[in-house]
C-alpha cells in the first residue's frame, strides 16, 4: 500500500539517480537555503509536498477503495553566472526530471499511466540562481475507507 512520504522517497532516489544533481543535493523538504547550503551549489532540488485528495470511483462505499490523487512541488534550481547558461541550465534539470519521473510506477507505488510532470512555472531569476517550481502529480490505491498505512 503507498504513502505519500514512500513516493517522495521514491522521486528523490529516481532524481538522485540521474546525476544531474551535486552530491546530497536532492531534498525531502524545506528549500536549499533550509539546509545552510553553500552557494557553490550547482543544481538541485526539493520535494516538497503540495496537495491530496481522496476520491471515491466505485460503488462498494464505504468497503470499496479510494483513489489518492496527489500533488507534490520539484523546486529545481540552477545557479550559473551566465543568463543564457543558467536558464538551460534549469530547462535541462526539469527535463531530466520529467524523464526520470513521468510514467513510473516506483515498484508499484503509484498508477504509472497517472504520474507525471504536468505543470511548471519559472521563477524570477536571483542572480546567479534560476528556479523552476514543477509540479509532479500521481494517483494510488487505498484499500478500504478506513485500510490507511500508519505504519512508521
Amino acid at each position: 500500500m503507498s504513502r505519500d512520504r514512500d513516493v517522495r522517497n521514491a522521486v528523490q532516489t529516481a532524481l538522485i539517480a540521474t546525476n544531474a544533481f551535486d552530491p546530497d543535493a536532492v531534498w525531502v523538504w524545506g528549500l536549499p537555503e533550509d539546509y545552510g547550503t553553500a552557494a557553490s551549489l550547482t543544481a538541485a532540488a526539493a520535494i516538497v509536498p503540495q496537495s491530496s485528495r481522496q476520491e471515491d470511483l466505485w460503488d462498494a462505499a464505504p468497503a470499496g477503495g479510494l483513489v489518492i490523487t496527489s500533488r507534490v512541488g520539484l523546486i529545481l534550481l540552477y545557479r550559473h553566472e551566465d543568463p543564457q547558461l543558467r536558464d538551460e541550465g534549469a530547462e535541462l534539470l526539469l527535463d531530466t526530471a520529467a524523464n526520470a519521473l513521468n510514467g513510473q510506477s516506483f515498484g508499484g507505488l503509484v498508477f504509472p499511466q497517472t504520474a507525471r510532470i504536468g505543470q511548471w512555472d519559472w521563477q524570477p531569476v536571483t542572480v546567479p540562481e534560476r528556479r523552476i517550481i514543477a509540479i509532479y502529480s500521481y494517483q494510488y490505491d487505498v484499500e478500504g475507507w478506513d485500510n490507511y498505512d500508519t505504519t512508521p
